[in-house]
C-alpha cells in the first residue's frame, strides 16, 4: 500500500514517459493477443515470444530496460513461465532434461551500476514462482566483461563486440547440466551465442535460450 501510494506521488511529480504509459496500460490479456512466439531465423535454439515491430511490444520493452518499469512484470513473469513449461514438456520427454539452470543474461559491472538494475534479472524472477521445482534459478553463473552496448554498434560489427565478453564464475553449478538462457530481445542473436559458447566451454550439456522479443 506505501509503495503503491509512494509511485503515485512519483508519477504526480515525474511525468510518466508515453512508453511507461503504454507498458502499463497493457492486461495480461493484451499481452497474450500479442504473444507470437517465433524460433529464431539464424539460430534454431532461441525462441523469441513477441514481435518486437509492434509499437506495444516496443514501448513495453523499452520501459522496462530504460525506464525500470516494473508494473507488466507478473503478467510477462506468468506468460513467460508458460512457455518454459511447454518447452520443458518435450525436452523431458524426447530429451530428458530434469531441472535445468534458468539463468538471465547478466549486466556489465558499468552498465549495472549505470542502470541500477538488470531488466532481465527482473523478468526472470517474475517467473519463479510459476516455476518451483521445475528449474535452478543460477544468477550467478555468468559473469560479463564491461563492452559498448550491442544496440549502438553496427548489426555487422556485434558479434565482434561480443566475443569472448562472457566467462563462466561457476563452472562446477555448470557441468552436465542443461541450461535456459533469459534475455530481453534477441535480433542478431549474438550476445546469446557468446553466453552459449561460455556455458558449453564450461561443461554445459545442451543450452537454449527465450526472449521476450525478436
Amino acid at each position: 500500500m506505501i509503495g503503491h501510494i509512494f509511485r503515485r506521488i512519483l508519477d504526480a511529480l515525474i511525468p510518466i514517459s508515453s512508453e511507461s504509459a503504454i507498458a502499463r496500460s497493457l492486461s495480461e490479456e493484451t499481452l497474450a493477443e500479442l504473444l507470437h512466439p517465433m524460433i529464431h531465423r539464424d539460430k534454431q535454439w532461441i525462441v523469441a515470444l513477441f514481435p518486437y515491430r509492434n509499437p506495444k511490444v516496443r514501448a513495453l520493452i523499452r520501459a522496462i530496460k530504460y525506464r525500470g518499469e516494473n508494473a507488466p512484470l507478473p503478467a510477462l513473469g506468468r506468460i513467460l513461465a508458460d512457455e518454459i513449461i511447454q518447452i520443458l514438456a518435450d525436452k523431458k520427454t524426447l530429451e530428458g532434461w530434469r531441472n535445468p539452470l534458468l539463468i538471465p543474461i547478466p549486466s556489465s559491472s558499468a552498465r549495472l551500476k549505470s542502470r541500477g538494475y538488470n531488466q532481465v534479472e527482473r523478468i526472470t524472477l517474475a517467473t519463479l514462482p510459476h516455476l518451483e521445482g521445475q528449474v535452478t534459478y543460477a544468477p550467478d553463473v555468468l559473469g560479463r566483461e564491461d563492452r559498448a552496448s550491442q544496440v549502438e554498434v553496427l548489426k555487422s560489427e556485434r558479434e565482434k563486440n561480443i566475443a569472448g565478453a562472457f566467462s563462466v564464475i561457476r563452472p562446477e553449478k555448470v557441468s552436465g547440466m542443461h541450461v535456459i538462457l533469459i534475455d530481453d530481445v534477441a535480433e542478431t542473436g549474438t550476445t546469446l551465442s557468446d553466453a552459449k559458447r561460455a556455458l558449453i566451454e564450461a561443461g554445459a550439456s545442451e543450452v537454449i535460450a527465450i526472449t521476450l522479443a525478436h
